[in-house]
């Protein structure tokens, strides 16, 4: 048995969003993908980021971010999303994607990460 490679990338270009929506649209089905399109390029340019976990060359998890900053003005990533694919179900994929980005916040300045249920 074949084990995947897991990689974890920010998305950034129209391809990577068009290979994404399947996952997204697992939690919102009613978007179409041209208004999901359009709906990331207003996102990108908000300062919103989307991370994907790849299992070789496929997305199985998808997790969409932004920066915040609280009234202590401690500035802080906000998960908007955190979608794994229903076929790797419960797998732990969601887990290693939240620490991921976790840590890339931490990197980046953030005090903390919170996420919307």
């Amino acid at each position: 048995m074949k084990i995947p490679v897991e990689n974890i990338v920010e998305l950034t270009v129209e391809h990577q969003f068009t290979q994404a929506y399947h996952i997204l649209s697992q939690i919102r089905p009613d978007l179409t993908v041209k208004e999901y399109l359009e709906l990331l390029n207003d996102k990108s340019r908000e300062g919103k980021r989307l991370f994907a976990l790849y299992h070789d060359t496929s997305i199985v998890a998808l997790a969409g971010i932004s920066w915040r900053e609280d009234s202590y003005n401690e500035r802080y990533v906000y998960v908007q999303y955190l979608v794994t694919d229903v076929n790797h179900r419960p797998s732990g994929l969601g887990y290693t994607l939240l620490s991921h980005i976790n840590n890339w916040a931490k990197e980046h300045g953030a005090e903390y990460i919170t996420l919307e249920s």
